[in-house]
């Protein structure tokens, strides 16, 4: 997220992989691929480990659609992992994710307050 874009829609994941949030998460981020949307899917606390292993296969499908950009909490990460996250997953702030998100037309979350 290091140049400052404007997205349309945002998603913020909190949920554990595999959680009902989560899959709640990608089901909105495929009902929004039709409108052409520029979007945002950030990784913040538990939710940073869908960018490991297994749990990314369904998000990098997602990152493949044009418009798509996939963030990961730097901090959230960083107290996880010794090595930066895989493509086509980029670190970023939380400052950065709410700079982004107030000129955002929708901002969506899934976890930690529902069933993440």
């Amino acid at each position: 997220m290091g140049e400052t874009l404007h997205y349309h829609r945002i998603l913020l994941v909190r949920a554990r992989p595999g959680s009902d949030a989560s899959l709640r998460g990608q089901r909105r981020v495929e009902a929004w691929r039709n409108e052409k949307a520029r979007m945002l899917v950030f990784f913040h606390g538990e939710g940073v480990e869908h960018a490991d292993g297994e749990p990314s296969t369904a998000w990098r499908r997602l990152a493949g659609w044009h418009g798509v950009s996939l963030a990961v909490c730097s901090g959230s990460w960083i107290r996880r992992h010794d090595q930066p996250p895989p493509e086509p997953f980029v670190l970023s702030s939380l400052v950065e994710f709410w700079n982004v998100a107030i000129d955002a037309r929708e901002v969506a979350c899934f976890g930690v307050a529902d069933d993440g």
